[in-house]
Formats: C-alpha cells, sequence, structure tokens
C-alpha cells in the first residue's frame, strides 16, 4: 500500500486529496498547524502526530499550506525523505516551490508541482484540470503514476515547466480574479443594490454577477495569495492601464478611439465568434433553468 503525508491536510484542500488519496487506497496521514485531530478523525485518515518521522517512512510527501508557508515547510520536511519517494505540492504558484523542493529534497527524491484548477467544494475530478510541474533532472515512475491516476477519474491533465505555469497562470488566475475582485469593490463603493439590479438584469449580467459572488464567497487570504504569482504584478499593471486609455476615450467622447480598442481586442483574441456562441448556450441553459424555478 503507497503511504502518503498530507501537511496541511486538516484544511480544506489538503482535506479534499486525504478523501481521494483515501478512496484510491493509499494509507493516508495528516497533518495540520492547527492541530485538529477531530478533522483526521472524520476523514478516517492518521493524524501525524510525528511529522517529522511520518515524512521519512512515506512513500509521498503532499504540501498543502498556505503559498507564503510552502517553501519553508519544503525546506523543514524534504531533507528527511527517502530515495524512491516523492515530493508534491498543490499551491497555484510553482517555480518557487518546485525550485525549493527540487533544492531541499535528498537526491533521488522525485519532484512534482501539482496544481489542481479547482476548488475543494468540487465532488470529484470529472471534467477537472490538473497541471502537473516537474522538477528538472528529478523525475522518474512518479510523473506517470500521477498522470496517469488523475486521467483515470476523468481529469485533464497538462505537463508544464513552472515558469510557463507562471505566467499562464498569472492572466488565468491573477488577472480573472483581480477583474472580478474589482467589480464586487466597485459595487460596494457605489454603495449598488446588487440584488434589486436582478429585476432588471439580462441573463449575460446575472452570469457575470454570479461568477464576481462566486469569488467573493470564497477565501480573501486564498485569492491574496494568488496575486504573488510573480508574474502577477506586470500583467495587473497592463491591464489597469488598459482599462485608463479605454476609460479615456470614453470620457472624451472618442468613440472611433473606443471602437478601435475594441476592434483591436477583438482581433487579437480570435475567434470571438465561436465564443458568442460557447456563451450563449451558457445563458440559453440559464434561462431554462429559471423558467423551471417558476412553474
Amino acid at each position: 500500500m503507497v503511504s502518503i503525508l498530507i501537511l496541511g491536510g486538516t484544511g480544506q484542500t489538503g482535506s479534499w486529496f486525504a478523501r481521494y488519496f483515501k478512496e484510491k487506497g493509499f494509507d493516508v496521514a495528516i497533518w495540520g498547524p492547527s492541530g485538529r485531530v477531530q478533522v483526521a478523525e472524520r476523514l478516517g485518515v492518521r493524524y501525524a502526530w510525528e511529522m517529522m518521522d511520518e515524512a521519512q517512512k512515506s512513500d509521498i510527501v503532499l504540501v498543502s499550506v498556505l503559498i507564503d508557508k510552502t517553501v519553508e515547510m519544503i525546506r523543514q520536511v524534504a531533507p528527511r525523505m527517502h530515495p524512491g519517494s516523492l515530493i508534491m505540492d498543490v499551491t497555484s504558484i510553482k517555480s518557487e516551490p518546485v525550485k525549493a523542493m527540487a533544492a531541499y529534497a535528498p537526491e533521488g527524491v522525485e519532484v512534482l508541482g501539482t496544481h489542481p484548477m479547482f476548488g475543494p467544494t468540487m465532488p470529484g475530478l470529472r471534467g477537472q484540470t490538473i497541471i502537473l510541474t516537474p522538477g528538472q533532472g528529478r523525475t522518474g515512475k512518479w510523473l506517470s503514476v500521477m498522470q496517469s491516476l488523475f486521467q483515470s477519474d476523468g481529469a485533464h491533465v497538462e505537463v508544464l515547466d513552472a515558469e510557463e505555469h507562471d505566467q499562464i497562470m498569472a492572466v488565468v488566475q491573477a488577472l480573472t480574479h483581480f477583474a472580478y475582485i474589482g467589480i464586487g469593490a466597485a459595487l460596494r463603493a457605489l454603495d449598488f443594490d446588487v440584488e434589486r439590479s436582478r429585476r432588471f438584469m439580462s441573463p449575460v449580467y446575472e452570469i457575470m454577477l454570479d461568477f464576481v459572488g462566486r469569488i467573493l464567497d470564497q477565501d480573501p487570504e486564498l485569492y491574496a495569495s494568488i496575486q504573488k504569482n510573480p508574474k502577477a504584478a506586470a500583467v495587473r499593471q497592463t491591464f489597469i492601464a488598459e482599462c485608463m486609455r479605454l476609460s479615456e476615450k470614453a470620457d472624451a467622447g472618442d468613440n472611433e478611439g473606443f471602437k478601435k480598442i475594441m476592434a483591436e481586442a477583438a482581433r487579437h483574441y480570435g475567434k470571438t465568434h465561436e465564443a458568442l456562441v460557447r456563451s450563449d448556450g451558457v445563458i440559453n441553459a440559464r434561462i431554462r433553468e429559471k423558467e423551471k424555478e417558476e412553474r
């Protein structure tokens, strides 16, 4: 039986993976800085009272602590691991954790950055995306083991370099979250009555509003930490600059300038009609759902 220690296993994401690996027949132990033994009892797994000893004998150590704590946790635990074992993390930033795992883990310990592109509210892996960022020169059997395991449950698995991962996530996560949280903050600053506006909204507006609410409903600490992606600052500044450029055109009544910016963005985006068709499908599904609710 494969043994796995999940550091931060008492948190939401760590608990999700504890359940997942237990269902897969792994011998699961969890540890958390808060020492919440009741979480282990609820999950039906062992609590690792002696964390370092558990790390030394485990086949896999999975690091699922806050991004700010990840590198320090790796520094403490990785040197205790034995050759042939695997250290992996599940943070949303990959370059620094992968470097730390490669630096602190002994020779023969495999390194695998892992980024589940879903939250702990998801019931399973089907239809979800997981990104794997192997440590250069530090991979062997475990990459294919994990890839096959996740794919067998219906996940879409992508393998990327850690630096490329962070560059992509600076847009896919940091920018989109920043924009949605910015909309939420603007609604607050305007003292805008969100619930009353639902009486007048189109389905497009309602869906957008729900995505804003979805982000705002989640852990602010996690979303603040995602903005610490080393590539995100430049992306945010570009976004703000483009918003200002667009706003200046609108404020000046420069319709031609506004249209030019939009047209240039559309050309770069590409396949905008396909996006329109896909979003129409989402909108129509929402309309059907509301019609059922009203019956």
